[in-house]
This record gives structure tokens, C-alpha cells and sequence, in this order.
């Protein structure tokens, strides 16, 4: 077997003809100065989104099928499922901060983010009630991941610092929904949200 070197995992930049799958990290790394952040930004999200999406689809096919409608597996996909849709989400809210201007502490509280966002939105009367209404299930949504994965952890590691186990005790996601919540709002909100501070 050949030695391991650095050029076999990742490049710098790709010159001649390369051979191999290569795919480019971060594709914000080549736009210009003003435009680098705030895409680089919205590429992550995105990023996870679809990661989260695709891992949503191989999840259902993995664990239902027309003749078990569920299967147990120890190598299931909804602990990374949860970290993913956890994340997602985080880093979606935070973006929202951002363009906002909204400060916020690093911290991974995604109700306390929601509701500055909301406050904000309240403040400014950006929508109609109708609109407001649906901020009440978003709530709810969000209220329900942070049951899930309170700070992050839990979806990462199986016990905490002190040994005890984050999951003792049976529960049962539905990963379609909460994958539709994400991909048909928050990532339409982030970008409806992009548009009208543009303008």
C-alpha cells in the first residue's frame, strides 16, 4: 500500500489533469472580498440542508420498508439525523441574527434565538398576523428539537460529562416532518429574509 500523503486528501488548488474525486469546500472561497462572508454563510446552511435532506431519504429507506414498517438498527441514522437537523437550524437562526443585526451570545439555544427573531419581526411589523400565526408552530418546532438536543451534546456524544446517559429512555422521531419543516421554512425564510434587506 502506498504511503499516506497530504496531496491524497486535500489540495490547494487543482492544476494539470487531476485524477480521483475532488470537490471544492467552500465555492464563496472565490468570490470577491464584500460578497465571501455573507456566501460563505449561506453555502454552509445550505450545505447542511441538503446534507440533512439526503440523509433524511436514506434513513426512511433504511429503517421502513412496505413489508416492516420499522426496523431497529444499531447503526440507525437518527442520532445523525438529529445532530444534522439540530444544527441546521442553529446555524439558520444565527444567520438570521446576523442580518438582522441582532446580537446574540454563542451559546446553542435555539428558543432564545427564535424568539429574538420574532421580537424583532413584532417590532418592525414586517408581516401580517396571518404570517405571525405561523411563527406559534415554528415555536413549536423549534421547542420540540430543543427537547431532542438541548445544547448540541446530545446528539454527539451518548452520555454526559458526569456519565449519565443523554437517551435512557425510548423515543421516536418522524424525520420526514421535521426534514419538511426545515428545507420548506427556514431555508425559504433565509432566503425571503436575504431578499428584503437587499432591497
Amino acid at each position: 500500500m502506498n504511503k499516506y500523503t497530504r496531496d491524497m486528501f486535500v489540495l490547494d488548488k487543482l492544476t494539470g489533469k487531476v485524477n480521483g474525486f475532488w470537490d471544492m469546500v467552500i465555492p464563496a472561497a472565490i468570490f470577491k472580498g464584500e460578497f465571501k462572508s455573507n456566501e460563505a454563510e449561506i453555502e454552509i446552511i445550505l450545505s447542511y440542508a441538503n446534507a440533512l435532506n439526503c440523509i433524511t431519504n436514506e434513513l426512511l429507506k433504511q429503517n421502513h420498508s412496505p413489508i416492516t414498517p420499522m426496523v431497529f438498527r444499531r447503526n440507525s441514522l437518527a442520532i445523525p439525523f438529529i445532530f444534522l437537523a439540530r444544527h441546521t437550524v442553529e446555524l439558520s437562526l444565527k444567520y438570521l441574527c446576523n442580518i438582522l443585526n441582532l446580537e446574540y451570545q454563542f451559546k446553542h439555544k435555539l428558543e432564545t434565538l427564535w424568539d429574538k427573531i420574532v421580537d424583532y419581526i413584532n417590532e418592525h411589523d414586517f408581516l401580517n398576523n396571518e404570517k405571525i400565526k405561523e411563527f406559534g408552530d415554528i415555536k413549536i418546532f423549534i421547542m420540540t428539537l430543543e427537547e431532542l438536543d438541548c445544547d448540541g451534546s446530545h446528539s454527539r456524544y451518548s452520555k454526559d460529562v458526569s456519565g449519565k446517559l443523554y437517551n435512557p429512555t425510548p423515543k421516536f422521531i418522524n424525520a420526514y416532518n421535521i426534514n419538511d419543516v426545515i428545507q420548506n421554512l427556514l431555508v425559504k425564510l433565509i432566503k425571503s429574509i436575504k431578499i428584503f434587506k437587499q432591497n
